[in-house]
């Protein structure tokens, strides 16, 4: 058991981030402090294929932490954050009737989903070597090539893989394309931005989703199961909390809380 105190710090903490008030917006969140954050659940496969090239993806552990850490940064200006539910790292089925073609086979892609990592309350994001396009949405099912490359404009994102991803999930929360080059829906760029009626329209879409929760929501539960001495369920639902990328008193003390203490030698 946890000493008095330790359980007193959390809820203090808590109540401290809850009496300060929202943490400071800033310019790039569009006004969406913390308590704005919406939640959004992504389970992320890497799929392997010894006999398929065109399938076995390279990407590891830390590419997708890196990957997705920008992804938020991209999504934040619309108030979201994409938690990662789990990574599986796993073989792909199907993979002899899979052929790289010019242009994608959607009944082909999705024959490569394993069937035991199949949900209904999560994003899925699928990475594989080559296919296509870049990426491909198909019923809120996305498809990423880990080899995907952009034309650069003004302002875009370093790096083609987090673009591509955070573009898929536009598409997954309902967005069409729109050629505006520096856009997050524009075709083949590194542009990231969205405009007012986007933002409306994805918030709507993730709030539809019973399994998408709001980060007040999150925070209340926290504080619940620390209450109730769940100690991992709280540290879980922080965990949520802290991959959104803000800064500041409230976004701070819950990154410290979330992280697993470490046990007396």
């Amino acid at each position: 058991m946890k000493p008095a105190g330790v359980r007193l710090t959390f809820c203090a903490w808590l109540l401290l981030g809850c009496l300060a008030g929202l943490a400071p917006a800033q310019e790039r969140t569009n006004g969406f402090a913390l308590a704005d954050f919406l939640l959004v659940p992504l389970r992320v496969h890497l799929l392997t294929a010894t006999n398929e090239p065109a399938v076995h993806t390279t990407l590891t552990s830390n590419d997708v932490t890196r990957i997705l850490g920008k992804v938020n940064r991209v999504w934040m200006q619309a108030g979201l954050t994409f938690y990662l539910e789990s990574l599986r790292v796993e073989p792909a089925t199907n993979t002899t009737s899979f052929r790289e073609t010019v242009k994608t086979n959607a009944g082909a892609l999705m024959q490569l989903r394993p069937a035991a990592s199949l949900s209904t309350n999560v994003f899925h994001v699928y990475y594989l070597k080559q296919f296509g396009p870049n990426g491909i949405c198909i019923r809120e099912i996305n498809f990423v090539k880990d080899t995907a490359s952009l034309r650069a404009v003004e302002g875009g994102i370093d790096e083609p893989l987090p673009r591509v991803t955070a573009h898929e999930l536009g598409h997954a929360l309902t967005l069409p394309h729109r050629q505006n080059v520096t856009n997050l829906l524009a075709s083949g760029t590194t542009g990231t931005w969205l405009n007012e009626e986007e933002i409306k329209q994805v918030r709507a879409s993730a709030k539809e989703r019973s399994w998408v929760e709001s980060a007040a929501a999150a925070r209340q539960r926290a504080e619940q199961a620390q209450q109730r001495k769940q100690s991992a369920e709280a540290r879980a639902l922080l965990r949520r909390l802290a991959s959104i990328p803000l800064t500041g008193r409230e976004a701070d003390s819950i990154k410290l809380l979330s992280v697993e203490p470490q046990k007396s030698p």
